[in-house]
């Protein structure tokens, strides 16, 4: 076994035995509950400091660094300040958060695609400011994005013009939201795509030199703008491919490939996950799987190597979106003990590792908020 290798495996097996949070083999934490996020916090710090390949960060910054384990389990509101599909009136919004917050969600996260330029007298900026005050006011942490900028990932170049655009758009966001507490959180842009690396149509693979460092200088831009207003805002990157769990580990292999190299405490990467495909897509099958024994065993081999990069890195990971789609075809098969178990072991499998998490959901091929009845949200918030 390189050695590496053998150096993550022995970190997630130490964390397994000594902290009971379950590590790579997802074992239920010991007793039955949600894992104190600050007793996470200290024995992740701790495992992670001893690691010489891990760059180190001190005492106090601590605060910033627990960002990522605190923010615990969450639900995305997708397709309302993104993409059209939901209501975009605050009353509505809200009371998605608040049904969020009465569940027992520790955070929301909520897409927004601005197209390239902020507006604060804009209806769209009144209304994301009005639902995240209204959200830090109930007490939750809130992620919100440059979502669907099909303006930049669909023609960037590395020139100048994109890179200055990005940085105002990132820049003037930061400064708006300037004197929001650090229950606000920042994610620079979601799923890069196409121009910056993609597994089909006329653009860069994932994995070209050229797609990896389109993504780490785009990533870099908008960090510098919000680092240029505010030094201690939790922020997050996202790799390639539409944010693919196995791009993570060769756009940012290790801390210093991160904006700041790796010294930056408030910095972590989000993954996003609807592996395999042929199951959890909304084109996917239950039968792809078929029991809930073939299914854990499953997910355990799609996620092993995230586990590797990560407890190997020390980066800070955050899963932004995961969940099961359903397309109308197949709608009522999706309603099932099965895919219940899914969100339950896939979110207890990421809070074990000291990973925060976030579902998808919209009011479409989704089926959390909207379908109540489904039991999906009671699933993802049932621990072992």
């Amino acid at each position: 076994m390189p050695k590496m290798r053998l150096l993550a495996f022995l970190v997630l097996r130490a964390l397994a035995e000594e902290a009971c949070i379950g590590g790579i083999w997802g074992f239920p934490p010991t007793p039955a509950e949600e894992p104190d996020a600050d007793a996470l916090v200290q024995t992740l710090t701790h495992k992670v400091a001893t690691n010489a390949s891990v760059a180190s960060h001190s005492s106090s910054s601590l605060d910033c660094s627990s960002v990522h384990v605190k923010m615990q389990r969450g639900i995305n509101i997708g397709n309302t300040f993104d993409y059209p599909g939901s209501s975009r009136k605050v009353e509505d919004v809200s009371k998605h958060v608040k049904w969020a917050q009465e569940q027992g969600f520790q955070h929301i996260r909520l897409p927004v695609t601005w197209d390239g330029h902020f507006d604060a007298d804009s209806s769209l900026a009144k209304s994301v400011t009005a639902v995240v005050d209204y959200a830090i006011g109930l007490g939750l942490y809130v992620v919100i994005n440059t979502h669907h900028e099909k303006w930049l990932k669909d023609h960037y170049d590395g020139s100048k013009h994109f890179q200055d655009q990005f940085w105002n758009l990132w820049k003037d966001i930061a400064t708006h939201f300037k004197n929001r507490s650090s229950l606000l959180i920042f994610e620079i842009l979601n799923e890069p795509e196409n121009a910056f690396g993609s597994w089909s149509g006329p653009w860069p693979k994932p994995f070209d030199q050229l797609s990896i460092d389109r993504t780490r200088e785009i990533n870099a831009v908008g960090y510098d703008a919000v680092r240029k207003v505010s030094q201690d805002r939790m922020v997050f990157l996202s790799p390639n491919a539409m944010a693919n769990i196995a791009t993570a580990s060769y756009v940012y292999p290790n801390p210093t490939n991160l904006p700041g190299d790796g010294s930056d405490a408030c910095l972590g990467v989000t993954v996003h996950t609807y592996d395999p495909w042929d199951f959890a897509g909304d084109t996917g099958h239950n039968s792809y799987y078929g029991t809930v024994e073939r299914m854990k065993l499953g997910l355990y081999d799609v996620f092993r190597d995230l586990h590797i990069w990560q407890f190997g890195s020390g980066t800070k990971l955050y899963i932004g979106e995961y969940g099961v789609g359903r397309r109308e075809c197949c709608y009522e098969e999706r309603n099932s003990e099965l895919v219940r178990e899914y969100y339950r072991f896939v979110a207890n499998h990421f809070r074990a590792n000291g990973w925060a998490c976030a579902a998808w959901d919209d009011p479409g091929w989704f089926a959390i908020y909207s379908k109540p009845e489904f039991g999906i949200h009671q699933h993802m918030l049932l621990p072992y």
